[in-house]
């Protein structure tokens, strides 16, 4: 009994090491919530990544993902992932595919195919020997293989037939399109435009031009595909058009061209260019900063004795003892007080007896006359 434990064991001990130890290459990353794909293994711990060819990248995903729903009740092999519990496998990179029929290998994709070229990396396509690059980015032959839209002389050269042309490089023929198609536009065949996207051609000239849907408001134009022009005294931002008030408009919202148009609360000056806040109550000894929010001048305080906050009295920050605070840090003495030489402490006035014996005679004979 013993034995045959033992063997169990062993067998479930190799088929671990097994799986850990396979490396090939996946078509997908399967998550643990989709049936396991059988392809996909993950890179054991004890051995090192193998080197990658072109188009082969790593993916770190948890182990979990990579065993069957029956090897998911037993031990988790420990994975060679940077994180617990997670191992590396190797896919092919963005743009590439596994090749067919070929282990541990990948090739490029291109998304328009590559007749009578080779796909060499995603989405570039060398053509083959005879073979150039026309406009529409396709493999076609050339002389001495072949000429589209013409023929190869004895010269190995294109002849072109009538309503094309040689191409800049004399390899293949072009279509003419008298006067372009403008910048919306290809010539596809001779004197015919092909328009892209946001283009439609234009009856009188046969061009490409600019198409908005729809049409334009009145007095702008199209100036791109879905794209109009703004209106006089408007400026493009943020693909609206938006009011131009150059004179100003402060604390105001500029909604037409030179245009104020001021808040609930606010009123707009005589130059129309300033909104001003308006208090229904004056503001004494401050100035009105907001609807009927008064703020007082340098050197005064908001009155308590006023609720509604309109009135703002002068401010002594040492106080006024015997007197009152008439003016920022100013003070007025009361009656029968008078000002501390060189502060503004109020100090009571002291009376000062006249003594007749200290006064000259001679003044003392003028007061008796």
């Amino acid at each position: 009994m013993y034995k045959m434990a033992s063997f169990r064991a062993d067998a479930f001990l190799f088929k671990i090491i097994v799986v850990v130890n396979a490396v090939v290459i996946c078509t997908a990353y399967v998550p643990a919530t989709l049936p396991p794909d059988r392809s996909v293994n993950f890179v054991g711990a004890a051995k090192k990544l193998p080197p990658r060819g072109p188009g082969i990248c790593n993916l770190e995903v948890p182990t979990i993902d990579l065993l069957t729903e029956a090897d998911r009740r037993g031990p988790i092999p420990a994975g060679n992932g940077t994180k617990p519990g997670h191992s590396i496998i190797s896919i092919c990179c963005s743009g590439w595919k596994p090749k067919p029929h070929v282990a541990n290998k990948c090739e490029p994709i291109c998304d328009n195919g590559c007749v009578n070229g080779n796909c060499t990396a995603p989405n570039v396509c060398v053509c083959l020997p005879g073979y150039v690059r026309d406009l529409g980015n396709n493999c076609i032959p050339t002389c001495p293989k072949g000429c589209v839209h013409g023929v190869c002389t004895l010269q190995g050269t294109c002849s072109c037939s009538a309503g094309y042309t040689l191409d800049l490089k004399g390899q293949f023929c072009i279509p003419i399109c008298t006067g372009g198609c403008g910048a919306g536009g290809n010539c596809t065949a001779p004197n015919v435009c092909s328009c892209k996207p946001g283009y439609k051609k234009v009856l009188a000239t046969g061009k490409c031009d600019f198409n908005c849907e729809g049409g334009c408001p009145s007095g702008t134009h199209c100036v791109g595909p879905n794209e109009c022009s703004c209106p006089a005294g408007f400026i493009k931002r943020n693909n609206a058009c938006e009011a131009q008030c150059p004179r100003g408009c402060l604390n105001g919202l500029c909604t037409g061209p030179n245009q104020c148009t001021c808040p609930s609360g606010w009123t707009l000056d005589l130059t129309g260019t300033s909104c001003q806040a308006h208090c229904t109550q004056p503001c004494l000894n401050g100035d009105c900063t907001g609807p009927n929010v008064c703020t007082c001048k340098t050197g005064y305080i908001k009155d308590p004795s006023a609720p509604a906050g309109n009135r703002c009295v002068a401010h002594c920050p040492g106080g006024c003892l015997n007197g009152q605070c008439s003016g920022p840090n100013l003070c007025i003495c009361n009656p029968g007080f008078i000002k501390n030489q060189g502060t503004n402490t109020c100090i009571r006035r002291m009376r000062r007896e006249l003594h007749m014996e200290l006064i000259p005679e001679q003044l003392n004979e003028f007061s008796r006359d």
